[in-house]
């Protein structure tokens, strides 16, 4: 027996490492792909159909909904994880690296069916590889040491990206913006190569110690699930009932006023930098910057009031909307450094959102019921959220770039009136759970 747990410690703790280092490469890779940021400003400067710019994140998630949906019942084996996350991984980066040869070369209308298409794809690709990750996690090492490794993960990528950005930020001196900027894009690109390699010889343990909520839901013993459409239902069914989850789900609808606001400020920042040198750059540092300091400071705020952290999430991305505008008309917008307070801001008000009612939920539905509401949540926002980018998209190209923020600012507050409504949760929510909640 002695020996059979030294091993196992043994094996955690070579799992420990892979884990750690594969979800930093991760990390990295999320913020220079980012569908809300890189990949939006890497459109524009190709010069392609402006409203398109701000479908690519919602297709991204919608697409990610879709894939967890549908594929889960098919990799609740331990022997399915790890490739189950390799796969997609190294699917992503091939994807990729289509826009960045050959999207140069096409025309207007071909550059945004491409972009849409690698969109749905990395959604796809997301989707099947969070719920291998969360098998892994659950099976591969114990609670007290996933807890740790989320928050380790979180701040290391933040430095990581930062550093790697600003060093390498002079490979590309090219006149045309696009061929500028790919540079971001191509670093992406290792940065997944790098998290598949690195995964490669984690081992699922037999009997882990503790694993927790959300690693039980996907853990190798999982029991037949629910077809995804009576998931849905239930979720329906379940919801309407309680007046707590009536508020959270119109609650939610609001704020992807600041979960889906991101391209937009993208294309309002274009105008002005979309040929200034290192501009992607900047940006990309600000907003992995916000998205850092925000995880910090949320932790410790929704320790105390979850409600809080939503509400103040949204006021910040208010803000940020109401400077972006602000300082264009005092003529300050054209400094590349001012304009990235803006998108630190908005990356840390939209981590408060997005976290805090990720917890809220989890705080207040019980664990029986939690996956349907989850379910039901996810489809709803999904729906809408495509709809609420189409509709922004269309109101920047036939008014002008402003007009987008002017509706998020209203739609910002009106969040934060909605988050002042829902019921309280009553229990603390695992900051461990964290690690599941959504990224772009």
């Amino acid at each position: 027996m002695r020996r059979k747990n030294a091993h196992d410690k043994s094996v955690a703790d070579k799992n420990y490492f892979h884990l750690l280092w594969s979800g930093v490469a991760g990390s990295v890779s999320g913020s220079l792909v980012s569908p809300s940021l890189v990949l939006p400003f890497l459109y524009l400067a190709l010069g392609a159909p402006q409203f398109i710019a701000g479908l690519l994140l919602p297709c991204v998630r919608a697409a990610r909904l879709i894939s967890e949906i549908f594929v889960s019942p098919f990799l609740n084996q331990s022997s399915r994880a790890l490739p189950s996350v390799i796969i997609p991984n190294l699917a992503t980066a091939v994807a990729l690296s289509a826009i960045a040869i050959l999207a140069s070369s096409l025309s207007d209308w071909f550059v945004a069916a491409l972009f849409l298409l690698i969109a749905v794809i990395l959604g796809i690709c997301n989707g099947v590889s969070n719920i291998g990750i969360n098998q892994i996690y659950g099976g591969a090492i114990d609670k007290a040491r996933r807890e740790r490794i989320v928050f380790q993960q979180i701040a290391i990528s933040g430095i990581l990206v930062i550093a790697v950005v600003w060093l390498l930020r002079d490979i590309a001196s090219d006149k045309d913006p696009y061929h500028r900027h790919i540079v971001v894009l191509w670093i992406g690109i290792a940065a997944i190569i790098i998290a598949a390699i690195t995964l490669v010889g984690t081992r699922i343990l037999d009997e882990p110690s503790d694993r927790g909520d959300t690693a039980a839901a996907a853990a190798p013993e999982h029991k037949k699930k629910p077809s995804p459409l009576k998931e849905v239902a239930k979720g329906f069914r379940t919801g309407i009932k309680y007046p707590w989850y009536r508020r959270f789900l119109l609650a939610r609808l609001f704020f992807l006023s600041a979960e889906l606001a991101m391209p937009f400020y993208t294309i309002h920042a274009a105008t002005f930098h979309l040929s200034t040198k290192h501009s992607l750059s900047t940006f990309v540092i600000a907003a992995s910057a916000g998205g850092s300091v925000g995880a910090l400071v949320w932790k410790q705020l929704s320790a105390r009031s979850i409600k809080l952290t939503m509400i103040l999430g949204c006021c910040v991305a208010a803000v940020s909307a109401t400077l972006a505008l602000l300082l264009e008309s005092l003529g300050y917008a054209q400094s590349i450094w001012v304009y990235a307070s803006v998108i630190f801001l908005l990356s840390f008000g939209a981590g408060g959102v997005i976290n805090g009612r990720y917890l809220y939920l989890i705080s207040m539905a019980s664990k029986t019921e939690r996956t349907y509401l989850v379910a039901l949540g996810d489809v709803v926002a999904g729906l809408v959220g495509v709809a609420f980018a189409a509709v922004l998209g269309f109101l920047a190209h036939l008014q002008d770039e402003r007009a987008p923020l002017v509706v998020l600012i209203a739609l910002n507050f009106v969040a934060a009136f909605m988050a002042v409504r829902m019921i309280a949760p009553t229990t603390p929510a695992d900051p461990v759970h964290l690690k599941d909640a959504p990224r772009d």
